[in-house]
């Protein structure tokens, strides 16, 4: 890296005078720019002199430091830039980033038209939402205080980039947590263990409708979230928390009106019956829009330990019980990236066996009296390898299932035709859902 750095610096010596200033991340992680973007920065330059530092966001699908959209509704296309001043970059000040607006005139340049100065030292994340005649424009600023950023969101009109909405949080998302086509902001706040979720919705750029809530449960960590259907129509964000002992929960929140509401509040049952080991996320592992969320249980022959192998129950809810209900069991390979869930047919009568050395899965019929899960009848075994592996496999009597890019996923009946708990091609194919 040494060597590298030191070429780049020399070539820089000799391409001239021209003054300019670069930083170390810019040097390593800026994305090379387009005609358009390289035209932006020369404007940049043009309006406030070189001496400054391009700002990248850290996260978020906006990783430029120059963001082209329509941000005002006009049908042409504007453009955001972040800098810093090298100076405070270079000095450590912490000068607070600025945000400059520029348009293109009809001959194509681009001119600037307006500038604020952002509410951190970095650019966080950019969300620009679009409701069709009007653009906000959503930014999330890093700052000084540990775990704390601070968001305005924007709007852009009559050549004014005017603030609708300032706040803080610990992450932001975009996301349409109840599923009504446009996405909402949510802000997790997190102040040591309590955390909060906040919703700004607007359903036609014009009102917005803002609700919060605290979690129930104690938090040392957000671990994942995803978003799809509680039950019917109705969409909500589950929210998987690390609590401070390592054990995920997970949390749901949708909007009942203008009101989040939470699951575990009206019934901290809804909260613990989801505890598990971390590593089991919740997910739509079945495409059918419903979240489910998978806990722990063990196969038949096994206790709790390092050589366990566990059956994933996963659990969606029902509107009807008002509770979380077992909608189906698997295998759960976390570290093949495949889910296996268990033909109804199977309950209560197999167990698994697990080679340590390929990951290999064999299905055995249970059986209370043989000496060993070795000594029970197997029935299937599935295996996932390098896709350059799977014809060498084809030949010693395997089936492919399905293939990533890299991966192929087979398996090997071990059962004979008339026994019971034989799953036909059909039934294996249709059980397995890959994770990555």
């Amino acid at each position: 890296m040494k060597r590298i750095l030191a070429v780049i610096l020399s070539c820089l010596l000799l391409t001239g005078c021209e003054a300019f200033t670069f930083s170390v991340d810019e040097l390593l992680v800026a994305p090379s720019i387009s005609d358009d973007q390289e035209a932006l920065k020369q404007a940049l330059y043009d309006n406030v002199g070189h001496t400054v530092t391009l700002a990248y966001p850290r996260s978020g699908d906006y990783r430029s430091a120059f963001v082209i959209a329509d941000l005002d509704g006009d049908e042409n296309d504007e453009a955001l830039v972040f800098y810093t001043a090298s100076s405070a970059t270079a000095s450590g000040t912490g000068e607070n980033v600025r945000v400059a607006v520029f348009d293109k005139d009809s001959g194509g340049d681009w001119h600037a038209m307006y500038e604020v100065a952002g509410g951190g030292s970095s650019v966080d994340n950019v969300i620009v939402t679009d409701y069709g005649d009007v653009t906000d424009i959503v930014i999330g600023y890093g700052t000084s205080v540990h775990d704390e950023s601070a968001v305005s969101i924007y709007r852009y009109e009559n050549g004014v980039l005017r603030s609708t909405y300032d706040g803080w949080y610990t992450e932001m998302i975009s996301a349409d947590i109840d599923l009504c086509g446009t996405d909402e902001i949510v802000l997790f706040k997190k102040s040591g263990t309590a955390v909060s979720v906040g919703v700004i919705k607007s359903s036609d750029g014009l009102s917005y409708v803002t609700a919060e809530r605290m979690l129930t449960s104690s938090v040392s960590a957000i671990s994942n979230y995803v978003c799809g259907i509680l039950y019917g129509e109705t969409g909500a964000l589950f929210i998987d928390v690390t609590d401070e002992d390592g054990y995920l929960l997970t949390e749901v929140v949708y909007l009942v009106g203008d009101t989040l509401t939470c699951l575990s509040a009206m019934d901290s049952e809804l909260l613990w019956i989801t505890e598990r080991t971390s590593g089991y996320l919740s997910m739509d592992y079945d495409n059918d829009g419903i979240i489910e969320i998978p806990t722990i249980g063990l196969f038949s022959g096994y206790s709790a330990g390092s050589s366990a192998e566990y059956m994933i129950n996963w659990l969606s809810y029902s509107e009807e019980e008002l509770e979380f209900v077992t909608e189906a069991s698997a295998y759960y390979n976390l570290s093949d990236s495949y889910i296996f869930k268990l033909p109804s047919r199977w309950t209560n009568f197999i167990s698994v066996i697990r080679d340590s050395d390929t990951g290999e899965i064999t299905f055995v019929e249970y059986d209370r009296t043989a000496d060993s899960l070795a000594d029970m009848k197997k029935l299937l075994s599935i295996i996932s390898v390098s896709s350059r592996s799977t014809e060498t496999y084809l030949d010693d009597g395997y089936t492919l299932i399905t293939e990533t890019d890299s991966t192929a996923y087979l398996y090997k009946g071990l059962a004979g035709d008339d026994e019971p708990l034989l799953l036909t091609p059909d039934e294996i194919s249709d059980n397995l859902y890959i994770t990555q």
